[in-house]
């Protein structure tokens, strides 16, 4: 549990937060530029002058930040420039005090794939392969409490969904609690379990990740992204493709390489969706799930339709048009056509 009451006056605006995170495992904090996102992990973190923190029900407010047991992650956090990155690690497993967890250097060299980097100099490493070994020694600071700032905005999209995916993994077998800054909502919802958004110093909206993101979509009159979790069955060597069930249920895709490999889940856009009351019979296209139609809402000019999948949700777009000649009710079921897996 994280208690805080917060108040710092900043340039344009105050930083007045009362937020209490009662349960969560990763939690993410999103909002526009200068919204007091940096200054929230850095208040919590003890950088910012003496505020109200609760942490596991304890008071931390009266302790310096190197007793917190948090680790803060800033965005252009720096390397020892003489080490090499092992060197780097090890310095770190070494001389970091207090240490809460009992994670190995190995361990986080194997899961965050490092080995061939361990004898660079940092000065070569890229700015993706940077932010992934400042990570590790994140780690190899042993705290339970770890926020991040921006952690992963030089990786592509393919290695930052399977970095977020070993750290979902990391958080679970350690028991780290994790607080991630990012600008992209498509970050935070893959991997956080709650959500907090701020505007102008003030949180507006929290809660769990997929309705407060979808509060977000929604006001931007945006489509919700779809995240489907699924099951690996086998790696079809003729095709080049992966056969996987659709987590909890019998229902199948196959989906190329490049999108399994950023975790256990697939995230699917609106335009990648089609839908239709009658089961195609006739058609090249083998990515077909059943589903019932929960909602369906006007947004902006069109029709959102939220649609179970097993316990799952997927968000499509149709137009009034198309709506109109429809005429779906909720509670029908209806067949979900996903383009692009393949």
């Amino acid at each position: 549990m994280i208690k805080l009451t917060l108040f710092k006056a900043l340039n344009n605006f105050d930083l007045d937060i009362n937020l209490q995170l009662e349960s969560f495992n990763i939690a993410g904090v999103f909002g526009p530029s200068g919204s007091g996102k940096s200054t929230l992990l850095r208040c919590i973190s003890g950088l910012e002058g003496k505020q109200s923190i609760y942490i596991n029900n304890q008071p931390v407010h009266h302790l310096p930040s190197d007793k917190r047991g948090v680790t803060l992650q800033v965005q252009s956090c720096p390397l020892f420039p003489h080490l090499d990155v092992a060197g780097n690690l090890a310095f770190t497993q070494k001389h970091c005090a207090n240490r809460e967890t009992n994670i190995s250097e190995q361990e986080v060299i194997t899961a965050l794939e490092l080995q061939p980097l361990l004898k660079r100099n940092v000065q070569s490493l890229s700015g993706g392969e940077r932010q992934r070994v400042v990570f590790a020694r994140t780690m190899l600071a042993g705290q339970k409490l770890i926020i991040l700032d921006e952690p992963f905005s030089a990786l592509d999209w393919p290695l930052r969904f399977k970095t977020l995916t070993t750290l979902s993994e990391l958080a679970a077998k350690f028991n780290i609690k994790f607080i991630i800054v990012s600008h992209s909502l498509k970050e935070l919802l893959f991997c956080c379990d709650t959500l907090i958004q701020l505007e102008k110093g003030k949180v507006i909206n929290q809660g769990t990740s997929a309705l407060v993101a979808k509060a977000i979509y929604a006001n931007n009159k945006q489509t919700p992204l779809s995240l489907l979790n699924y099951d690996i069955i086998k790696f079809d060597e003729k095709y080049a493709v992966y056969h996987l069930l659709i987590k909890q249920s019998e229902q199948q895709l196959f989906v190329s390489p490049s999108a399994v490999e950023q975790g256990g889940k697939l995230i699917i856009e609106s335009e990648q969706i089609s839908i239709s009351a009658i089961k195609p019979i006739l058609t090249e296209h083998s990515n077909i799930l059943v589903c019932i139609l929960i909602n369906a809402e006007m947004i902006d000019s069109n029709w959102q339709l939220t649609l179970n999948v097993d316990g799952q949700t997927l968000y499509c777009l149709l137009s009034a048009r198309v709506w109109d000649q429809s005429n779906y009710k909720e509670g029908d079921t209806l067949y979900a056509a996903i383009h692009n897996l393949e």
